[in-house]
């Protein structure tokens, strides 16, 4: 990875099926289940795991910095990744995803969900956005 390489986001919602993903196989984000959706270190490390995987089939090393948040913490040790943690009070100066990219993100995904509301106003819809649409939105952005 050269640091141009996109990781597949990891959505975390409160349903385990939602009504949304019946029929659907494959999913454009990962999706995990939490009783408040929130990060925990279970989930988080899951991830890992699961991307440390995926690094290793295809024989790549990855160094992540990551932020002190609780739910990052991990003591497990990886074939492929190695997890740095930035230092206490320094992640809004040294953190990349506080610098922009998540700013981004927002602003594109914002314009799906007014392009979505302006379409099914246009139509005589009434606007609602489900969980898979909120997933392919976040895709795209």
């Amino acid at each position: 990875m050269t640091g141009t390489d996109k990781i597949k986001p990891l959505l975390i919602g409160k349903s385990a099926k939602p009504r949304c993903f019946k029929g659907i196989k494959t999913y454009p984000l990962d999706y995990e289940l939490n009783k408040k959706a929130w990060m925990t270190s279970v989930l988080f490390e899951k991830w890992l795991s699961n991307f440390d995987k995926k690094m290793s089939l295809i024989g790549k090393k990855v160094l992540f910095f990551i932020d002190n948040y609780t739910a990052h913490k991990t003591k497990k040790k990886f074939n492929s990744i190695k997890v740095e943690f930035f230092p206490p009070n320094t992640t809004s100066q040294l953190q990349p995803m506080d610098q922009g990219i998540i700013q981004n993100i927002k602003i594109l995904y914002r314009k799906e969900v007014i392009r979505k509301m302006v379409n099914d106003i246009n139509e005589g819809r009434s606007f609602s956005i489900n969980l898979l649409q909120t997933m392919r939105m976040c895709y795209k952005a």
